[in-house]
């Protein structure tokens, strides 16, 4: 593959594909396995290609690969695993003595239902060892969406390796077993899609939505994507709790949760297990909840009491004092408006201005949600999320 071969000698990557899988598709177009596209074609003789080249390739071989294909390098991270630190993880891959304080961190350290440090603190002790949030711990039975992968021109999508999703948003149908998928293409059979229904839909969704645009509008507000990846693990966490394990308001929202399931309350679970190690079936049942969880929320069926809980709320209308007339004389606020309204224009060009704008409005913020809500006005203003820091990112600390 030399440099002057360039687009379109080369098929761009899909959306959300992985790095194995746009590398298979190139070797093939060049008519040799994988391992000599990598060792010989980017000139790479002396470096070992990856075993798994989607989960945190050398940094050389994404390197070459933009260079050689004309694909940006951002791009070919946001194709491996490690490419989503820390947006969808804290880290990988996760040791074992890191293990409890990352579950820690990522799920238990975040409260949706109810309040923070409600649940009871769970140690990881089970066989295999927890990967981390979304990893599965045998990631050899994939899913995939059916209609994506009868198209030659698609490939695997990265998130069918998590237990992230369970359908695709493109084509409105679960993901299936990929081995029956693949079964079915072969015979000529045409499988059958199954749609999601409208609560677990909507938590494809708004993951779909962190995914593809880095924000995700909620009932109550807007947030950053790693803001939803984290509301939605504890979530799922939160529903999967004892009820014993809760006061009279925890033990009330897990039974009308669960009633309104159809599914036994806890899905038969006796012993608490992570997300990512419970049986299919079980998994399946604590996304129903998770998803009626949601829309109970929503409707206002149930208090939420969480950190992050306000987010699927939308707040309660408040009536305002429309003022007295205004003075025919200008004022300073007139002033400050004028200015403010000079900042806010360049603020949705220029980075370093929205950067000291959301500074300024947040400077007497003593939350992260107050912070969150100050954030989302001004992207709804027109200031781009990619312009707007985080508050790790602003150096605000006391909010984390």
């Amino acid at each position: 593959m030399s440099a002057v071969r360039r687009w379109p000698l080369h098929p761009p990557p899909g959306p959300l594909q992985t790095l194995s899988s746009w590398l298979g598709r190139l070797a093939e177009l060049y008519e040799m396995p994988v391992h000599d596209l990598l060792r010989h074609n980017l000139g790479l003789v002396d470096l070992a290609p990856p075993a798994d080249p989607d989960l945190n390739p050398p940094t050389a071989i994404l390197v070459s690969l933009a260079e050689k294909t004309g694909v940006d390098l951002s791009q070919l991270r946001s194709m491996t695993l490690a490419g989503w630190v820390p947006w969808l993880f804290d880290m990988l891959p996760v040791g074992v003595q890191d293990a409890q304080s990352v579950f820690d961190a990522y799920v238990r350290d975040n409260s949706v239902l109810f309040a923070r440090k409600a649940a009871t603190r769970h140690v990881l002790r089970f066989k295999p060892e927890w990967a981390g949030p979304w990893l599965l711990p045998h990631p050899g039975a994939l899913r995939a969406c059916p209609v994506c992968v009868a198209d030659p021109d698609r490939g695997m999508s990265l998130m069918w390796r998590l237990a992230l999703m369970t359908s695709c948003v493109e084509h409105d149908c679960r993901l299936l077993d990929i081995s029956e998928v693949r079964a079915a293409l072969i015979l000529g059979r045409e499988t059958h899609r199954e749609p999601l229904e409208p609560p677990r839909a909507a938590l494809d969704h708004y993951t779909h939505q962190a995914l593809t645009t880095g924000r995700v509008a909620l009932p109550g507000r807007n947030v950053h994507a790693g803001v939803w990846f984290r509301l939605l693990r504890s979530l799922l966490d939160e529903v999967s709790l004892a009820a014993s394990s809760q006061g009279a308001h925890g033990k009330n929202t897990l039974r009308l949760i669960w009633q309104n399931t159809g599914h036994p309350e806890r899905a038969g679970l006796n012993v608490w297990r992570p997300f990512e190690q419970l049986k299919d079936e079980v998994r399946e049942a604590m996304w129903d909840a998770a998803a009626t969880a949601l829309q109970m929320a929503t409707d206002g069926l149930i208090a939420v009491r969480g950190r992050l809980g306000s987010a699927l709320q939308a707040p309660p209308h408040d009536y305002v004092y429309d003022g007295d007339e205004p003075s025919p004389y200008r004022n300073a606020w007139q002033d400050f408006m004028t200015a403010f309204e000079e900042a806010l224009t360049t603020a949705r060009t220029d980075p370093p201005t929205a950067r000291q704008l959301l500074a300024l409005l947040t400077i007497g913020c003593r939350t992260l949600d107050h912070f969150e809500k100050e954030r989302a006005s001004l992207h709804e203003e027109g200031v781009p999320a990619e312009f707007l820091p985080s508050a790790r990112e602003l150096g605000r600390l006391d909010l984390i």
